[in-house]
């Protein structure tokens, strides 16, 4: 079996949560949604944040 979908689907939660972080949800408010952990939710964030030179 390919997992494919799977990392498609992961690839759509991330943008959620970073739209979610975006709009000023809470790490709090985006795990719940997302059924992640607030650790996972911090993660992506902190990866996927672009860095200010």
């Amino acid at each position: 079996m390919c997992n494919l979908s799977q990392g498609i689907r992961d690839d759509e939660k991330i943008k959620v949560i970073m739209n979610m972080h975006k709009k000023g949800y809470t790490p709090e408010q985006i795990a719940e949604i997302v059924e992640k952990t607030t650790k996972e939710v911090d993660a992506i964030i902190k990866k996927r944040e672009p860095v200010l030179a």
